[in-house]
């Protein structure tokens, strides 16, 4: 299964998951109905069009209606005269923003608002295969059976990182009550603004209650959850991030591993006005990257403005910044923790604590981190055997690079490359 098959596959599954719905009709290109959880419909029903492009008989009243690119196949005539036989409550479509078709966002919307449906949720995301996959999802409001509306709005980067900050994925979501998310870890920074509502925010032992105008942080490696209140549940708009700068950013904010979260900031509409800005500047090229970390370098720089901490010493920042410079460049062989802090000109001990002050990490817990993070690359992107890998990364041996990597992700190389390749 290729990476933009993956992508597929798990908007398909969100789609079983979030509509209450007895019934489905899967019109799509694949066997999309093995994927579907047994017992969960009342009734199934799946056609592969690429079997049968042209005709579609013998369809049965359905609750939820899926379409995976049959929009760009058949056009909108032979879509809603479809939509019409089944008389679906939900409506899932799939498509590419660039297709033979012509078929256009607006468009479908424009003619399912004739049909009395609206729109609940829209996603897109870019495919290794260079084009854009457009999700939009669509309700007739009188059975909308309490969904909160519109869902979710969200875009993941799938392009060439920078590496000193990255933007990793960016969106909005209006969640339905006690909706959840996690337990779960994730390997990039994750700030969340709460626009409205309320919700819990659970990092390891400790819950936090929060509402509207407090914003929350997930570091990386770090298991969380949380859930929308039941009777005021939460919209929030959040960024994904990442790079060798993030961490010293961070450090300079009011936001800490112990109290990952800030109540009532001062800047809330700017601070939505920016994560809107980055989602309006998204893309995969290297000219989108740099537009949206420079609005990421802006959202991050009203926390630090309002940061009530001890200011970090200008000159620790500096000894950090030039450490991981020199980790970037050498990472891949031999170097040792004596060696970076003789190139930065400051003992051990001192870089030592320059790292625990701007970053709350020691220096070799941040090159491994960093070699273990290139490794996640090497392990998606090529076919190189452990030992390559080892080698390719500075790692004594492959024995060592394994515990390295499964302290850190928590898996060995080896299920890590199988997971990636065959979710």
């Amino acid at each position: 299964m290729t990476k933009d098959d993956e992508i597929i596959t798990d908007i398909f599954r969100s789609q079983l998951k979030t509509y209450p719905a007895s019934t489905v009709t899967i019109l799509g290109a694949g066997d999309y109905e093995s994927l579907v959880p047994e017992g969960k419909f009342k009734s199934v029903k799946s056609v592969d069009i690429n079997k049968k492009a042209v005709v579609i008989s013998s369809l049965e009243p359905s609750d939820l209606l899926i379409t995976n690119l049959l929009l760009e196949k058949m056009g909108y005539a032979f879509f809603i005269n479809i939509l019409k036989k089944v008389r679906p409550q939900f409506v899932c479509c799939s498509f590419y923003l660039s297709n033979p078709l012509g078929i256009s966002e607006d468009e479908l919307t424009s003619r399912l608002l004739q049909e009395s449906y609206e729109l609940f949720s829209r996603s897109e995301v870019s495919l290794s295969n260079g084009k854009t996959l457009i999700q939009l999802d669509f309700t007739v409001s009188s059975f909308a059976l309490g969904l909160s509306e519109p869902a979710k709005t969200s875009y993941k980067v799938s392009g060439k990182e920078l590496m000193s900050l990255s933007v990793f994925n960016v969106g909005t979501q209006k969640c339905e009550p006690r909706y959840q998310w996690g337990p779960g870890v994730r390997d990039f920074y994750l700030l969340h603004y709460i626009v409205s509502g309320n919700g819990t925010y659970v990092v390891g032992d400790h819950e936090y209650k929060l509402g509207a105008g407090d914003c929350f942080l997930s570091y990386p490696h770090r298991e969380v959850s949380y859930f929308a209140d039941a009777r005021n549940p939460w919209e929030y708009a959040w960024v994904g991030f990442s790079g060798t700068e993030a961490a010293m950013i961070l450090g300079a904010t009011d936001f800490t591993q112990d109290e990952p979260y800030i109540r009532d900031t001062s800047h809330g509409e700017k601070i939505l006005e920016l994560i809107r800005e980055i989602y309006l500047a998204k893309g995969n090229s290297f000219s989108a990257g740099i537009n949206m970390t420079g609005k990421l370098y802006e959202l991050l720089s009203l926390f630090v403005e309002d940061s009530s901490a001890e200011p970090v010493q200008m000159g620790a920042r500096l000894y950090v910044q030039s450490a991981m410079e020199y980790i970037t460049e050498n990472y891949a062989g031999p170097i040792t923790i004596e060696e970076i802090s003789d190139y930065v000109g400051i003992s051990r001990s001192q870089l030592f604590r320059c790292f625990q002050q701007v970053t709350g990490i020691s220096p070799k817990e941040y090159l491994t981190q960093y070699r273990i993070k290139k490794a996640c690359q090497l392990l998606t992107q090529t076919s190189f055997s452990m030992t390559a890998i080892a080698n390719s990364l500075g790692f004594e041996n492959s024995l060592y690079f394994s515990k390295a990597f499964r302290k850190v992700q928590g898996v060995s190389p080896s299920e890590y490359r199988a997971t990636a390749q065959n979710i």
